[in-house]
């Protein structure tokens, strides 16, 4: 007998099962290869072979120059126009000043293309650019450093 406008979708258990797993395969298989292509860490020097790829930058920001326009540079291997490698800073994706990195050794991650013969990583947030310590300064933040019992 057949219920009138209800129709039953007939799956067994068996095929249920696998689709079950596959699905939870190609999960576990998208964060892997997520994982698999973190950005590779080179030097304002080594950038050049890089281009056309997503990269880390680290090195010691040597110029920093806001445009009239407002677009910011951040110079690498040298002030400019000697240097070997720089970030762009478009005036449209930071309308507020941009803060000062100069003299600051920093890493920078993002897509690296040739501009003027030169590479270059276009930040479009400033999340992108992350300080790093300076030498002798603790890596825990003052909020996290252990009190001492009575201070």
């Amino acid at each position: 007998m057949r219920r009138k406008g209800v129709r039953f979708l007939s799956i067994s258990k068996g095929r249920m099962i696998r689709f079950i797993v596959l699905g939870l395969g190609l999960a576990c298989g998208g964060l892997l290869a997520e994982e698999a292509v973190a950005p590779v860490v080179v030097t304002s020097t080594e950038v050049a072979a890089h281009v056309g790829k997503q990269v880390t930058v680290r090195g010691k920001v040597e110029g920093q120059k806001t445009s009239k326009s407002g677009h910011t540079y951040l110079n690498f291997g040298g002030r400019y126009p000697n240097h070997v490698f720089s970030c762009f800073l478009s005036a449209k994706n930071f309308p507020e000043a941009v803060p000062s990195f100069e003299g600051k050794e920093v890493e920078v991650t993002g897509l690296v293309t040739m501009y003027e013969n030169k590479p270059q990583i276009e930040v479009s947030a400033l999340s992108q650019i992350r300080v790093l310590p300076e030498e002798g300064e603790s890596k825990e933040s003052p909020a996290t450093k252990p009190t001492e019992p009575g201070s």
